[in-house]
């Protein structure tokens, strides 16, 4: 009964390393097979209950491959998880769970390959090897609980970082970052290179507040940023700038090609009005200032020339393009 017991609680801690696993890297755990998997193990474990050598190795060889089952699941979502690749405690696990399940499956074989010997009440025999694995086993705890709160440490500083960058309503860069990484980006450019920096308004954003209510001023400005991604380069830095104000910095070979790139987009918003569940259609426009980064010139001067530009082009009748101080185009 004792020895029942034991088994069974390996098993459950096996499963319970395999959906923990999965859920701390945001995996699937998919929770329902795992306990399937789980009652037929304790249907199979019912079955396998005579007190003999034979039946007792039996009952070791099924509980050791549930449990490297499971850890090999466990390793195997972890690995193509989104976090694999980002951070190293992620990939600590998914070595720590393959490794797991290596270790037993090895002493499983030892059991059965009467490598290391069995009493028969099933009790194994203290073997130097046995001694090895139960002491590799029983630091398995500390190395996994070490592994797991150095994950939830690296999420949280990850999203503590987002909240920081990222505008939570468009899940664009924020005001407060886009100083930080246009510089970067600025740096990054090729001697010869180009930056377009477009200051982006939308047009008759308080009607539609004032009309509709905030919530659909806010799924407005998802749809808004949604197009902006869609039609800027994937190298482009977009930023939410103020209430209804977007900003981007595009590479471009120079002023004419910024131009058409700031025009495309304001062709794109104007043939993508917003839509809603419920029926709903908004049309939206743009005004856009256009300016290109010179030799000398700070992101503050850019962000100004552009920003009159804009207001330019809404004295001007709003959705069009302005790339200079003189006339809307």
């Amino acid at each position: 009964m004792v020895l029942t017991l034991g088994y069974t609680a390996c098993a459950a801690c096996a499963l319970l390393l395999w959906q923990g696993s999965a859920r701390l890297c945001g995996a699937n755990p998919h929770t329902r097979v795992a306990l399937l998997g789980f009652a037929l193990y304790l249907l199979l474990q019912g079955v396998i209950q005579a007190p003999t050598e034979r039946l007792s190795s039996g009952r070791i060889a099924l509980v050791s491959l549930f449990m490297a089952a499971c850890l090999g699941f466990a390793a195997l979502q972890v690995h193509r998880s989104y976090w694999a690749a980002r951070l190293r405690s992620v990939r600590l696990l998914r070595t720590l769970l393959a490794a797991s399940a290596v270790l037993v499956l090895l002493r499983m074989a030892a059991i059965v390959l009467e490598i290391t010997q069995m009493q028969p009440d099933g009790r194994l025999v203290r073997s130097t090897p046995e001694i090895l694995a139960m002491l590799l086993f029983g630091t398995a705890p500390f190395a996994y609980t070490i592994t797991a709160l150095s994950i939830a440490n690296a999420l949280l500083s990850t999203r503590l970082h987002q909240l920081a960058t990222t505008d939570d309503l468009t899940g664009l860069t924020s005001r407060r970052s886009l100083n930080e990484n246009a510089q970067r980006m600025l740096e990054r450019m090729p001697q010869a290179g180009c930056v377009a920096l477009l200051m982006i308004d939308l047009d008759q954003f308080k009607g539609i507040n004032d009309r509709h209510g905030h919530s659909v001023g806010d799924d407005v400005l998802r749809h808004v940023a949604d197009v902006l991604r869609q039609q800027l380069r994937s190298d482009s830095l977009i930023a939410r700038y103020g209430g209804d104000e977007f900003c981007a910095l595009v590479p471009a070979p120079g002023e004419a090609a910024a131009f058409v790139v700031a025009e495309r987009l304001r062709a794109a918003m104007e043939g993508s009005p917003y839509r809603s569940g419920d029926g709903l259609r908004i049309p939206m426009t743009l005004s856009i200032g256009v300016t290109l980064h010179r030799h000398g010139a700070t992101l503050r001067q850019l962000l100004d020339e552009a920003d009159r530009r804009a207001y330019l082009a809404k004295a001007g009748g709003r959705n069009r393009v302005v790339d200079n101080d003189r006339t809307a185009a």
